[in-house]
Formats: structure tokens, sequence, C-alpha cells
């Protein structure tokens, strides 16, 4: 995944480049057998549709192996999705989610997203807000929405229902974003973020995970350079154990940084999913 913010310098050039080359979606369902559940995976503040790249097919790979189809869905920078990374509507996300389930080689009851970094932030609003999507991944999370990437003014990433979302502002022009464009270290531009937002602004912006309708899988990291991941899955956990969430959840945390998973991890991640998505799904 290219770097969560970046650097100034690159803004007006990024705002210019396409990624239209890239597929809206690529899809690689299994085609035998009964349905299957279906991972739709989505990619980071780097827009387009990363992970239906070619060097990318041993991960989607993966998932068929363990007898799960799988859809790289691109939801910013693509030929037929925004290009602007604010207000990005999460009814036409998930619209566009929903149409994949009713291929007829999909059980459309077991629905899995999985997101990296802004993708993972998007997966826990997504299965926050929509029952059809009933199991997360999410890898390098956030707790909260945050502000739009790649936008130099202040504006939500997210809206639902016509409406934006409260954020938590990390502004682009921030002196410690800025450095971070030296140093390669932006969290602490987060953590202050969070550290002077009142406790009404945080709590307006929170994810509001214990709504989500299965089971959730967290992956952070310790030492992760880009935001919080490891603190912000905390508060996550934290929300979840005192809403007495019903599903089974779990935290891998790494001793890595941001860019630290690996194929350690990714088969920890099928696992889970085997017995969480498909175990559950294939049983009825």
């Amino acid at each position: 995944m290219m770097k969560f913010i970046m650097p100034l310098s690159l803004v007006g050039v990024l705002a210019a480049c396409s990624n239209d080359a890239q597929p809206d979606v690529k899809k690689q369902f299994i085609q035998e057998g009964q349905p299957r559940p279906l991972v739709v995976v989505l990619g980071g503040s780097e827009g387009g549709n990363t992970l239906s790249a070619p060097h990318w097919r041993p991960f989607l790979d993966g998932f068929n192996d363990i007898g799960v189809s799988v859809a790289a869905m691109g939801y910013y920078g693509t030929q037929n999705t925004p290009s602007s990374a604010a207000e990005l509507s999460l009814n036409k996300i998930a619209d566009r989610i929903i149409t994949l389930t009713k291929d007829p080689m999909i059980d459309e009851k077991c629905v899995a997203v999985y997101g990296f970094s802004k993708g993972a932030e998007l997966a826990l609003l997504l299965g926050a807000h929509f029952d059809e999507i009933n199991h997360v991944v999410s890898v390098m999370p956030s707790h909260v929405s945050w502000n739009a990437v790649k936008t130099l003014s202040s504006r939500s990433s997210w809206s639902l229902n016509g409406t934006p979302l409260d954020y938590i502002d990390a502004p682009l022009l921030s002196w410690k974003m800025q450095k971070g464009n030296i140093t390669g270290e932006f969290t602490p531009a987060f953590n202050q973020a969070l550290s002077e937002a009142s406790a009404e602004a945080v709590a307006a912006a929170k994810i509001p995970v214990e709504k989500i309708n299965g089971p959730i899988l967290l992956v952070s990291a310790k030492h992760d350079e880009i935001w919080p991941s490891y603190q912000m899955s905390q508060h996550i956990e934290s929300s979840l154990q005192t809403a007495k969430f019903s599903y089974p959840f779990e935290h891998i945390a790494m001793d890595g940084g941001h860019y630290s998973f690996n194929k350690e991890v990714q088969t920890q991640v099928n696992q889970f999913l085997h017995q969480t998505l498909v175990d559950t799904c294939m049983a009825r």
C-alpha cells in the first residue's frame, strides 16, 4: 500500500493522475459446487484498485483456496468511481457489494469486507451500517472516521444517506504531517489530532463497531508509522467488550510497522475466515 498521507508536493500530481486502467472490480468467483461466501477486499488511501494488480494474484488465490469467492473493489479513483476521496457515499459502495452477491454462485448471506488502512476504516463502517455485510477484517484500522485524504480542505471521507459523517481532522498542512514527509513518521500528527479533539468530537466520529452483524478480525502494528493502528484497535476492542459484543472478535497485533503485513499473518486471517465464514456458511 502507498503511504496514507502523501507529500504536499505530490498533491497536484496525484490529483492529475488516473487509475482508470485498473478495473472497478476484479472478480475471482468459484464457479462450481454450491454458492460460496464472498470476501470483498478494499485497498488503502492510494485509491484505484491496487489489489487487482497481477502481483496481488496469489493474495486473491488464497481466498479461493479456502473455498471463498473474492472481489477486489476500488471505491474511488477508477473509471466508474469518484475521482475525489471526499464524502464518498457508503450507500453506493454497499450497493455495489450487494450487487456482487446477486451472482448465483455467491451465498448472499455470507459476505465479508476486508480492508487495508483507509480501506480498513471503510470496512468497519460498512459492517456497522449495512446488515448485508456480516464479517469484517480490518487491517491497520481506525476507531474513528477521519478527514478525506489527498484533500487540502477539511472534509469528511464518508457520507451516509447523503449526510457527511462526523470526523476527526488531521490536516494535510499541519506541521507534524509535513514533518512526516521527511521522517516518514505520520503517526504523531494523528495522535495530536486525537489528543486535541474534544470528547464529544471523538464520540461523534467513533465508528459504531458494536453494530456489526458478525465476527470481526483486527490486524494492527505496534510500531505503525502511518497512524496509530495498535492503539486505535485497542479502542475498538474496548467498545466491543463494553457492548458485550455477541460475535467472535480477535486482534492480531504485529510487532512491525504499517507495511509489515506478511504471508504468516495472511494465513492467520484466512484461518479466521475459514472458521467464522466458510465453516459456518457451508454447514447450513
